[in-house]
């Protein structure tokens, strides 16, 4: 394999990468809580490269792969900045104020962390996530049977004149040691493990998503042209490669 096809491959890749993510994006500029991903990258080390990778299914890669290095994937990172306010005048509906607070949901997997606060209650009256997982508080679940059920500033779950309980908030000193899962959840992968606070909560409103549609959609038209172009960067090497090779072999 030709060393441009080689970089123009691996741009390639990290570009359809990026278009996935960006998609991704898109798709949830209008979920609660929900994070934009954002790809980085960086030039690859010689022993990293594209042609190092596949040299066990091509033998004409470790040669190339000591002359030429491209780039490749370092990590998805997850863009914390506060999405807007909205009220909604739902009573179960509350919104973190500090970039760095999260909402504790208990899960058949372990204990995870959102920042979606639009809230419901069960068939049992506890307070649960959209998808039925239960929302911790200081004390564990919070049930609150009765009518009137609604959730102040200072986090304190109400059924009428009844405090019921006051849901867990926890802060991160980093956020860099969580990884997103299911969507609006998120857990500690590495780094230290929050620290319970006492978090205020803008009542009857949400945190939207920080995702906007503008800009994604600029980025996904400029990452759409960039991997239209290494494509045809990569056909137009291979048919040049082609024709000198006719050229070569032709009888003079």
């Amino acid at each position: 394999m030709d060393i441009g096809t080689y970089a123009a491959a691996s741009l390639g890749i990290v570009q359809l990468r990026k278009l996935e993510i960006q998609n991704n994006n898109l798709a949830n500029v209008n979920t609660v809580g929900f994070k934009r991903q954002v790809l980085v990258t960086s030039p690859e080390n010689f022993d990293e490269t594209f042609a190092k990778q596949i040299e066990g299914k091509d033998p004409y890669a470790s040669g190339d792969q000591d002359r030429v290095a491209t780039v490749n994937e370092v990590a998805t990172h997850t863009d914390f900045s506060m999405g807007a306010i909205k009220s909604t005048g739902n009573p179960l509906d509350v919104a973190l104020r500090n970039p760095n607070e999260f909402f504790v949901v208990n899960t058949p997997q372990g204990r995870m962390y959102t920042r979606a606060g639009n809230f419901t209650l069960d068939a049992n009256g506890t307070v649960v996530t959209q998808d039925g997982m239960q929302v911790q508080g200081d004390g564990g679940a919070i049930t609150a049977q009765g009518a009137g059920v609604n959730i102040g500033a200072d986090g304190t779950v109400r059924a009428g004149a009844n405090i019921v309980g006051r849901l867990q908030i926890v802060r991160f000193a980093e956020t860099k040691g969580l990884q997103p899962v299911e969507g609006t959840r998120f857990k500690v992968v590495s780094g230290p493990q929050p620290t319970p606070v006492e978090g205020f909560v803008e009542p009857r409103s949400l945190e939207m998503s920080n995702v906007s549609a503008v800009t994604g959609m600029i980025d996904l038209i400029t990452t759409n042209r960039a991997f239209d172009a290494y494509t045809k960067a990569a056909q137009t090497i291979d048919s040049l490669n082609q024709a000198a090779i006719t050229q070569v072999g032709r009888r003079q």
